[in-house]
């Protein structure tokens, strides 16, 4: 077998449909709102999920809510007071510069807007700092 296909096929490769990249991200203005870290737990999308939204014409604020990791928005108790839907949520909790701030964290844990392939082995790249830098320009 190549040695790519070795790689692939260990058993800590992970299913990415599966084992989304999760992470936690702090929301300053509401932080500061209630004296102390008001913190969101995302997850990157699956691949079908991603471009089902992405031509949405809401598709940042749907994606902050399939990136919701703990399922806040679709809470019982914040819907009554918020709601009536987890959009409406979002919109009345959110400020608009929050919802896209959060949106591209979720892309990002989806992998999208930051530097994921490079070229190897012809020596383009000799300095990976600035490949990156040049890369997140282009998004």
């Amino acid at each position: 077998m190549s040695k790519i296909l070795d790689l692939l096929l260990r058993p800590e490769t992970p299913d990415v449909q599966k084992d989304l990249p999760r992470s936690n991200y702090e929301v300053l203005r509401l932080s500061q709102l209630y004296g102390e870290p008001f913190v969101l737990e995302l997850k990157g999308l699956p691949y079908g999920k991603a471009l089902e939204l992405k031509d949405m014409a809401d598709a940042e604020l749907q994606t902050v809510l399939a990136g919701d990791a703990a399922g806040i928005w679709k809470s019982p108790e914040l819907l009554a007071a918020h709601g009536p839907t987890p959009a409406e949520a979002v919109k009345s909790l959110l400020l608009p510069g929050e919802i896209r701030a959060v949106s591209i964290e979720v892309e990002r844990l989806s992998g999208y807007r930051k530097t994921v392939v490079l070229p190897w082995g012809k020596g383009e790249v000799t300095d990976a700092e600035s490949a990156v830098a040049e890369e997140l320009e282009k998004n």
